[in-house]
């Protein structure tokens, strides 16, 4: 009865609009009620503050902050141009340069909201004046946004990974080679799409003029490659290439291009500090209901209840699916894995036999899908708001591309290879 009323009351106060990281806590302190002594309510305070003190999660506020400071530098005019340079010259060169910039500066930024503020005033307005139906324009911005919490250094995989113990630099190499896939395929898919279109393409760029635009790119493009290597490496923690990452922000846009001023340091420490604060907050409110979850043996009541259905892990993953489709339209990727991956990640894990690295991809493009769907979808409400245009609009034309990103879902449930490989090849994640 006690489980009814913890994830009743959580459901109940989300619905009314009640802030989630509140939500949880108040969940959390059913649990205390319950049991009616301080020693539980001491546990949950020291849950709430262990949660957000891990040195892992460190890593945070400084990849906030090395995103703030590399969009406020103005890089992507330079990431734009080594794209338009490397795949211009194809059908439907504007939305094939959209795609691949989202994918350059996915691993500056690492998260999607930046990735469309920044990307969707560049290109939303280029193609439309090019041609192209201001709902395409939108589309093709607001799934090539998707992909930058899957790109390193993506905020969403450091959460997951600090959360729920999972090797950062497994998901790391997952998540790239994820993000490369499925880049490839919404490029292919804009290939075909553009056929419709009247639409320019450009020359085809020389040898010299792709050098010439990866030398004016090299130096924001060597942030990623730098945090990438020298985790995979083994040279530091994710949290001290955080800290590298910062620094190197910092010195590019200060010193080297000078596009950042010392006066502009307060506003950028600021807007870091507020969305750290907002996440760290989440974090501590998750860690307090994960414990509650685990005290309570809720995840493995749901699973009893998922094999009262069907026992076969196919059968399991696709109502997991669906779960997850569901959640991702209302609620962004970060507070739905805190919210929910107590309860998600031993289903998939135990019961359909998925590693923890395989499981975390499923769980993050599913919720990406969601991400894109209406009657909320977060992502698609932000490239509406970006470009002055309805959601409807977008919706005529991003179908095709939320059914390619189910069918590539469904593919990597089915192959794990397709997300482990990366993984396995650099021994990170204990993948054998």
């Amino acid at each position: 009865m006690i489980v009814v009323v913890i994830l009743g009351l959580l459901f109940l106060l989300i619905f009314l609009g009640t802030p989630v990281f509140l939500a949880m806590t108040v969940a959390s302190l059913v649990h205390w009620y319950d049991l009616g002594r301080d020693s539980a309510l001491i546990v949950l305070m020291q849950r709430f503050y262990g949660g957000m003190t891990s040195f892992t999660l460190l890593a945070i506020p400084m990849f906030l902050l090395t995103g703030v400071v590399m969009t406020r530098g103005g890089l992507t005019e330079r990431l734009v141009g080594l794209a338009k340079a490397l795949v211009g010259h194809m059908r439907g060169a504007l939305a094939q340069i959209n795609i691949l910039s989202s994918v350059f500066f996915g691993g500056i930024s690492g998260s999607a909201y930046a990735d469309i503020a920044a990307m969707g005033t560049v290109f939303i307005p280029g193609m439309k004046k090019e041609g192209y139906p201001a709902g395409f324009a939108g589309a093709i911005t607001a799934v090539s946004g998707t992909l930058a919490p899957m790109i390193p250094p993506s905020i969403v995989l450091i959460v997951y990974g600090a959360t729920f113990g999972v090797s950062i630099g497994a998901l790391f190499a997952a998540g790239l080679s994820l993000a490369a896939l499925i880049a490839v395929c919404y490029m292919t898919m804009a290939y075909f799409l553009a056929r419709r279109f009247q639409v320019p393409s450009y020359p085809r760029a020389s040898g010299r003029d792709i050098l010439v635009a990866l030398g004016r790119a090299a130096i924001p493009l060597m942030m990623p490659v730098v945090v990438v290597g020298g985790i995979f490496g083994g040279v530091f923690s994710p949290t001290e290439a955080g800290a590298i990452a910062a620094a190197y922000g910092l010195f590019v846009t200060m010193a080297v291009y000078r596009t950042v001023k010392l006066r502009d340091l307060p506003s950028i420490l600021l807007e870091t500090a507020l969305t750290t604060a907002a996440v760290m907050v989440l974090i501590g409110a998750a860690f307090s209901l994960s414990y509650v979850m685990a005290a309570r043996h809720i995840p493995a009541e749901i699973t009893t209840a998922l094999l009262g259905v069907s026992s076969d892990p196919l059968v399991i993953s696709t109502m997991l699916l669906l779960v997850l489709f569901v959640v991702g339209m209302f609620i962004d990727r970060t507070t739905a894995i805190l919210l929910f991956g107590a309860i998600i990640i031993p289903v998939f894990t135990q019961q359909a036999g998925f590693s923890s690295v395989h499981t975390a991809m499923i769980i993050v493009m599913a919720l990406g899908i969601g991400h894109l769907t209406p009657p909320v979808g977060g992502t698609l409400l932000m490239t509406a708001l970006v470009g002055k245009m309805s959601v409807t609009t977008i919706l005529r034309y991003i179908w095709p591309f939320i059914l390619l990103e189910i069918a590539i879902t469904l593919a990597v449930i089915l192959i794990p290879e397709i997300s482990e490989t990366l993984p396995r090849l650099m021994g990170v994640g204990g993948l054998q």
